[in-house]
């Protein structure tokens, strides 16, 4: 996968223009001298369990805490990590790792092949309340240890995308001890491998971690060993845009991620500043249609969502174009991208209209009414994404338009998950990060945590367990295309852009990279004085 993002058109609103000039007068001052970084972070913390964590912005903190069995580089290449080989049989149902032996837990606890059952078999909990790593797993629950540095996974059926999904911080290694110890407050005590330790949380502040001096067994893909160079990293939550920036040009952080695209194109010019832009692999940012709710129960309306909205549009209403948008479930560069699915709903008001005369609907005044019913929608959004709170703006504005009553609800992140679960939306926007096409099961497959769109299809299903399972790459594409294809006709998923993460960084701070999926790793980063 290409790791650079090469479109990034568009220009701030003029007020956001003048603000940048602004800010550009001002010399920015001399940053913090040493090796303290601090990071302006977007995202709020749940808790820092990464196997429990419903947050995809959290997971790069937990990258910097822990380490995976494999590293997966940017562009998919699965290397070792605490894992230095492996070795796949029967069938695709057996996966056999030797592990290093010079690795220790924060809390000095040994890491061995009895850690990773450990960390298995406190997944397979249900007490545990897992989440993503569930479904990454799939049929791969079980974990056996061989001799002390020899561990086998065991499947019930071939899981082909296993080893991209250990190379996710979703599934770093925690220790044995911290989880017995620890047990629900897990998460408020992550205890890693990795190269910085947890040193404090403060709920909707920060999160600071510090320099893990014995850190020697670097992804050997980093070319780098040893501890890091920086003292401590600081993740401090500012998810207001405008404060996030505002922090970040006085000079009071080194980076930030998720630059408002207002800002990206006017920073760009400034030579105190570096971007990265992070492309985050899976199904991009998506709005999900609840097909078990009036009136999104009704395809015809979904299908009239899906033509009633101008996705460019959109894109810069709510990040000033700096997005490409995204047609199809999975991203561009992925394994499984159907181009074919890319012109499947245009930006056409009449076809709208033609969708919800023909089943039925008619237009009363200014909106949609059928047996007696407007066509309303409750679009919900977490109210700590304003990224999301934009794109639902922008929604609206075309929405109405079109005559939907589109009635944006901002929540808190318990109150969206749990309405989330229990089917009381009909739009809500969000991402899916994955590694490999079968994150699409995460939403399609009833019993999947994230299932909340309640559609039912049989020959989906039939599909993605097929996929899950298939190693030959030709078949597994051509099912993947097909599952996706089912997915676009029914219209419960609405590609809205792709996924990337775009940080800005002071010029000082250099070596900042990522792992595959877009999970930002400052372990072999520099602070220059």
């Amino acid at each position: 996968m290409n790791t650079q993002v090469k479109s990034f058109s568009g220009f701030a609103a003029k007020a956001a223009v003048i603000a940048i000039s602004a800010f550009a007068l001002n010399p920015v001052p001399a940053l913090a001298q040493g090796a303290a970084v601090v990071v302006g972070w977007e995202s709020t913390v749940d808790t820092l369990n990464p196997a429990v964590s419903a947050l995809r912005d959290v997971a790069p903190i937990d990258n910097n805490i822990f380490d995976t069995l494999v590293w997966v580089t940017p562009d998919f290449k699965i290397t070792p990590d605490l894992a230095i080989s492996w070795d796949v049989s029967d069938g695709g149902k057996l996966y056999t790792f030797k592990l290093r032996q010079d690795v220790t837990f924060h809390d000095g606890t040994p890491f061995n092949a009895a850690a990773v059952v450990a960390n298995f078999e406190y997944i397979a909990n249900p007490d545990s309340k897992a989440r993503s790593p569930l479904s990454t797993l799939g049929p791969c629950l079980t974990a056996k240890a061989v001799d002390e540095f020899t561990v086998q996974i065991i499947c019930k059926e071939p899981h082909p995308s296993l080893l991209l999904g250990l190379g996710t911080p979703y599934l770093a290694i925690q220790s044995p001890a911290a989880i017995k110890k620890y047990g629900t407050e897990l998460g408020l005590h992550p205890t890693g491998t990795g190269p910085f330790i947890f040193s404090s949380y403060t709920p909707n502040q920060s999160v600071i971690l510090t320099r893990y001096d014995k850190y020697n067994w670097n992804p050997p893909a980093l070319n780098f060993k040893g501890p890091p160079k920086i003292a401590s990293l600081t993740f401090q939550v500012v998810p207001n845009d405008q404060s996030r920036v505002s922090q970040f040009m006085a000079g009071q952080s080194h980076a930030m991620n998720r630059t408002p695209g207002v800002y990206w194109n006017s920073l760009k010019s400034n030579p105190k500043f570096a971007q990265l832009p992070v492309p985050i692999s899976g199904l991009g940012i998506f709005v999900e249609l609840n097909a078990g709710r009036f009136p999104t129960d009704d395809v015809a309306v979904r299908k009239a969502i899906q033509y009633s909205v101008d996705k460019k549009g959109v894109v810069q209403l709510a990040a000033s174009g700096v997005f490409p948008i995204a047609n199809t479930p999975l991203m561009k560069g992925m394994v499984g991208y159907d181009p074919s699915l890319e012109d499947l709903y245009p930006y056409n008001p009449k076809k709208a209209d033609e969708q919800l005369v023909g089943a039925g609907w008619k237009k009363n005044a200014d909106f949609w009414e059928k047996d007696g019913k407007r066509l309303t929608l409750k679009f919900t959004v977490i109210s700590t994404r304003p990224a999301y709170v934009r794109i639902a703006e922008a929604m609206q504005e075309y929405l109405r338009k079109a005559g939907m009553d589109v009635q944006i609800e901002q929540q808190a992140l318990s109150a969206w998950f749990a309405g989330g679960i229990a089917g009381e939306f009909s739009l809500t926007p969000m991402q899916l990060v994955g590694t490999d096409p079968s994150v699409i099961n995460s939403i399609f497959m009833p019993g999947q945590y994230m299932y909340w769109n309640k559609y039912t299809n049989a020959d989906l299903e039939a599909l993605l367990r097929q996929g899950m399972g298939e190693f030959d790459e030709n078949t597994r594409v051509a099912t993947y295309k097909k599952a996706q294809k089912l997915v676009m006709d029914s219209a419960v998923l609405m590609p809205i852009h792709q996924n990337v993460d775009l940080m800005t960084l002071s010029s000082k701070l250099k070596g900042v990279t990522y792992s595959a999926g877009g999970f930002q790793y400052f372990g072999v980063a520099t602070l220059a004085e």
